[in-house]
């Protein structure tokens, strides 16, 4: 513990002299147990485990040091002097468990990571007290050898495995045979990475939870029992629960996983993650769970099955009580952990109480990647004091399931920290500012207090699309098209996907009603989640604050101690301001179209241009916001250059078509990167503004079917181009967006 420690805060700190780590008992209910305290600098830390007395190190920083270990500031530069005095302070949480990652997570932000980069994520987790974190590297190994052994080729064993950043879509049952094949070397060096990632876990006291098999085989491996599930236009096998074949292929599954990275006997599997099952019988549902644990029971009686509940949400009007209870009926109480994922929006202990399990609440936060800044941090409190104060039946942990990581640093700090204990928030965010910055300059408390008050004000559940990211597809303005990420699927519409050329249907905001108003509390404001008209008084009244805030952050920029956290805050924070700015432009090119004005049309059309290379140039001073550099990463995994062609692909094709032009994912994973904006969304908008502008000066009405064609070849154009991007930045951040703001007159 004590050389584990002390390396870990070398990394982060460049130094561990004169610190000492003491292992300290647990709490009586098995609750980590954590604290620290420094004496004539000398700094003592003490915990149940290696990861409380990290977590204690990361508590430590933040309330003496003012400094924060986060994703924007993973090691300490400047590095601290000295230990700062501190008095002998005892952390406790009444959370054994503190859950990490979700099974999309390896898609849209780790697919290309190295050890180097791992290495940072879990010591960010350790200084963040995660102890069950979700570990899906090398699963590929696993599913080629599973299907090796069970007859079928090595071409047809890459080709259903498909693309690395697809993968984990794969592994749920939802897609197949999409992209790729991977790299040659892709699954022996997955496996050397497995293997660092896990013992490095596991020194740290954490539990990782790794996949298991679910039924969903290629049809060569279907047999007469398996049903089919659909899922945006992929159909994929489900072995029948009964089928000696799934019992087989399950046991040889788990043994392969034992082989390759041993046990910690918890498991994720989700049989019907985002599909309909094949039947709603009670005695097939009940099968089912019975099949899945069963499995895993006889390879391993200490198996621990952990289920997400986003099923029981995402097609609750398929999943009713009684099929949840049938599915659930035959799994001992003991031996599931249900997670209640979207617990900061529709948190579903408040409507069925988790069926009587042990269970984890969840914060998903996050959908896609897609830059959103948003956060309810003064729900984010209340909901966590309440399951504090309630103590809920069976709640045995809270945890972090973002569809992507590495954005709004503001809300992972606070839900982390709220596993040991419940502050002010107001104090807090003013604590986090300085820390951010390691600066006590009040004009960065000033900025942090006005986005509290807009961007991550109470009722901010919901992102609200870019709408940069739109997909023009006819007359009308494309917004509504952009799919409410998380909204639960009507059954009597299309269950999986909405064609681009049908107005989906759309759950209200209020579908999930939040806890009741304490007296004294403000009205809770829960825009909608879909760029519509009546959100734009709000969004666009907040601009002119929001652009205060980054004036803020600029004034300080040459004097703060930690420089690059604030470029970042600054970058987005004008980005957000040009993005959504863009809906004026957009609405402005569908009313000069109404008057059939080409004249008009094409004005709007430049200055929506003039803001986009303004967002792409913002966007391209930063490496992390540049689409090079995840083309870069991409590429590196290829050993010959057709390998790296196939990884950039693949990497393209996730943040800008995502899958076939026939499934209705288009730009759900859509980011403000350099590139992606200047060469992607903003020609799709030119071809759209030309498009309605010819027909205007024709005076005809505009033949929809060239626009798509159009949006269609430019899209697959720019999924199958290689090359051209850079990824390192280009520019002053605090410059370009100085002279931004002065354009826009902010």
């Amino acid at each position: 513990m004590r050389g584990l420690l002390r390396e870990l805060l070398v990394r982060v700190t460049g130094s561990a002299d004169r610190v000492r780590v003491e292992r300290i008992p647990a709490a009586d209910d098995g609750s980590a147990v954590a604290g620290y305290e420094c004496r004539d600098g000398e700094l003592t830390l003490r915990g149940s485990a290696p990861v409380a007395a990290a977590a204690a190190f990361g508590q430590y920083l933040k309330a003496y040091a003012g400094r924060q270990v986060s994703w924007d500031s993973p090691r300490l530069d400047p590095p601290l002097a000295c230990w700062p005095a501190a008095p002998p302070t005892r952390l406790g949480t009444p959370f054994p468990i503190r859950y990490h990652l979700n099974a999309v997570t390896y898609g849209y932000s780790t697919a290309f990571w190295d050890w180097d980069r791992w290495e940072r994520e879990i010591d960010w987790m350790a200084l963040h007290g995660v102890t069950y974190p979700l570990m899906q590297v090398g699963h590929e190994a696993v599913l080629a050898e599973l299907y090796r052994r069970a007859g079928l080729a090595p071409a047809r064993i890459d080709e259903w495995i498909g693309s690395a950043a697809h993968f984990p879509w794969t592994w749920m049952g939802n897609t197949h045979s999409f992209g790729g094949p991977l790299p040659a070397t892709w699954i022996g060096r997955h496996v050397e990475l497995a293997h660092r990632i896990l013992s490095r876990m596991r020194a740290l006291g954490m539990t990782p939870v790794l996949p298991t098999f679910g039924g969903h085989v290629p049809p060569e491996l279907a047999d007469p029992s398996a049903g089919e599930l659909e899922w945006q236009g992929w159909r994929t096998p489900i072995l029948g629960p009964e089928s000696p074949r799934f019992a087989r292929l399950a046991a040889e599954f788990l043994g392969i996983q034992r082989e390759l990275f041993g046990t910690d006997h918890h498991y994720a599997v989700d049989p019907f993650v985002e599909s309909v099952p094949p039947s709603g019988e009670p005695g097939y549902l009940a099968s089912m769970g019975r099949a899945v644990y069963r499995t895993m029971a006889e390879r391993d009686p200490e198996a621990v099955w952990v289920l997400a509940g986003w099923p029981f949400h995402y097609q609750r009007e398929f999943w009713t009580p009684d099929r949840v209870r049938a599915f659930l009926s035959d799994i001992p109480a003991e031996r599931l952990l249900l997670l209640d994922l979207w617990g900061e929006y529709a948190p579903m202990w408040r409507r069925d109480g988790m069926y009587g399990r042990r269970w984890i609440w969840c914060a998903i936060h996050n959908f896609g990647g897609r830059f959103a800044l948003f956060g309810d941090l003064h729900g984010l409190a209340r909901d966590v004091d309440e399951l504090r104060q309630r103590r809920p039946s069976g709640l045995v942990g809270i945890g972090l399931a973002p569809e992507a990581i590495e954005n709004n640093t503001v809300f992972y700090e606070l839900a982390t920290d709220l596993a040991w204990g419940v502050p002010l928030v107001s104090e807090w965010l003013d604590a986090f500012a300085r820390q951010r910055y390691a600066t006590a300059h009040d004009d960065v408390v000033r900025a942090w207090r006005i986005l509290a008050d807009t961007l991550y004000g109470p009722g901010r559940t919901r992102s609200i699309p870019s709408p940069v990211i739109a997909r023009p597809w006819g007359v009308g303005t494309p917004f509504a098209a952009q799919r409410l990420a998380g909204e639960f699927v009507p059954q009597d519409a299309e269950p999986q996907f909405v064609p681009q050329d049908a107005e989906p249907q759309f759950v209200p905001q209020d579908a999930e009603s939040p806890p009741e108003l304490a007296d004294g509390d403000a009205e809770v404001v829960r825009p909608s989640a879909n760029i519509d008209a009546e959100n734009d008084p709000l969004v666009l009244g907040a601009l002119p604050r929001i652009a205060q805030a980054a004036r803020l952050l600029l004034r300080r920029a040459a004097e703060v101690t930690v420089r690059d956290p604030l470029e970042r805050d600054v970058a987005e924070l004008v980005g957000h301001v040009l993005a959504q700015g863009a809906r004026v432009h957009i609405r402005g090119i569908v009313a000069a179209f109404a008057e059939r004005d080409p004249a008009a049309i094409l004005a709007h059309l430049a200055r929506l241009r003039s803001d986009l290379l303004d967002l792409d140039e913002l966007a391209g001073t930063r490496a992390d916001s540049r689409v090079g550099q995840w083309i870069a990463a991409a590429r590196a995994w290829g050993d010959s250059p057709a390998e790296a062609d196939v990884m950039e692909r693949d990497a393209r094709s996730l943040v800008s078509v995502w899958g076939h032009q026939s499934s209705g994912l288009h730009d759900y994973s859509g980011r403000h990167w350099s590139g992606l904006v200047r060469d992607y969304y903003l020609p799709r908008w030119e071809l759209w503004g030309s498009w309605l502008a010819e027909a205007a000066r024709a005076g005809r009405e505009p033949d929809v079917g060239v626009l798509r064609d159009r949006i269609v070849a430019h899209e697959e154009s720019w999924r199958d181009a290689l090359g051209g991007y850079s990824a390192e930045p280009d520019g002053d951040t605090c410059e370009v967006a100085a002279r931004i703001l002065d354009r826009l007159g902010r």
